[in-house]
């Protein structure tokens, strides 16, 4: 009997250990899976890259709707404590690898809306910034006017009576040629110089003795107070306003020629000033009627964001201006 016991409970311990085997094996088998998982470096390339997309993802949907905080939000999820790094770190790759220009672009605008800042993404922006597309403008001929001949001065005939002859008159004296005011200097602001090709200044192309519109000021306010406008002064000859001249505002490749002064400016600094709606590049500026200095590439943006319409003033002065 005890033999017979023994036969009787011996192949259920064999199935409870077997049982045991298997629980242990499928116990081992996530661990196992992981350890496959860390020797697969494609997994890891698979990963960065969807990484890399996701960032890119981001950076399109700031430059399509500009919401700072929906980027950074969309960036924390990757779980960096340094988002504004990460995407610093990717568009300097893109800028290394010559990727994509809009993407990189991109990039770059995010990452210093975030608060990057590195020269090599400040100098992609400048080199790969548009520029404007300039056409010809006819040159005005200039009509000379005529100057009056000069009238001869009377000589006094004495009567013939017994008086004393008067005193003979002075000879007359050579009459000197008109001078005319050197030009004056131009002053050029160089934050501008930053945009590179977008904004810059175009000589008018007057001949010898013409009389011309010189450009002598250009300044730019970052900082407008909430205004976005252009503002223009026509000076004569003599540094004083100069009335009933015609400014051009050139924009879409399509000149609007706008009168000056405007009536209700008279009496402000600027007599002119023509409101600003497009970035950087789209507006070109220049006096009609003689040759005219032409200041190209005017619009909205800053030097930190130069692809969003930021509110910014340009300032010219034109005087005109005679050539030797």
């Amino acid at each position: 009997m005890p033999a017979r016991s023994r036969r009787g409970w011996l192949p259920w311990v064999l199935l409870i250990l077997g049982l045991g085997a298997m629980l242990i094996l499928g116990l081992m088998s996530p661990w196992r899976l992981c350890v496959v998982e860390k020797e697969r470096p494609e997994t890891a390339a698979l990963l960065h890259y969807l990484c890399e997309q996701y960032i890119v993802g981001a950076s399109d949907s700031y430059a399509a709707n500009g919401d700072l905080a929906q980027a950074r939000d969309r960036l924390t999820e990757l779980g960096e404590e340094d988002p504004a790094s990460v995407v610093a770190e990717l568009a300097t790759s893109y800028i290394g690898t010559d990727e994509d220009v809009e993407a990189t672009r991109r990039l770059i605008t995010l990452a210093q809306a975030l608060g990057a800042e590195d020269e090599s993404m400040a100098e992609y922006l400048v080199a790969t910034a548009p520029s404007p597309t300039p056409t010809e403008t006819p040159i005005p001929t200039l009509v000379p006017t005529e100057s009056p001949a000069p009238t001869e001065t009377p000589t006094l005939v004495p009567t013939a009576t017994n008086t004393p002859l008067p005193p003979a008159p002075p000879a007359p004296t050579a009459t000197k040629a008109p001078t005319h005011p050197t030009a004056v200097p131009r002053e050029w602001d160089r934050r501008l110089d930053y945009f590179g090709r977008t904004v810059r200044m175009e000589e008018a192309q007057a001949s010898s003795g013409q009389w011309y519109w010189r450009l002598v000021r250009n300044t730019w306010q970052e900082e407008c107070g909430g205004r976005h406008h252009i503002y223009v002064e026509v000076l004569d000859r003599s540094g004083n306003r100069s009335f009933g001249q015609t400014v051009v505002i050139e924009y879409g490749s399509v000149p609007h020629p706008e009168p000056y002064p405007q009536a209700d400016k008279t009496g402000e600094e600027y007599a002119f000033n023509y409101p600003m709606n497009e970035l950087l590049g789209a507006y070109n500026v220049y006096i009609a009627g003689d040759p005219s200095d032409k200041a190209y590439g005017l619009g909205l943006g800053t030097r930190a964001d130069p692809y969003r319409k930021h509110h910014t003033c340009f300032l010219l002065t034109f005087r005109r201006t005679y050539q030797p």
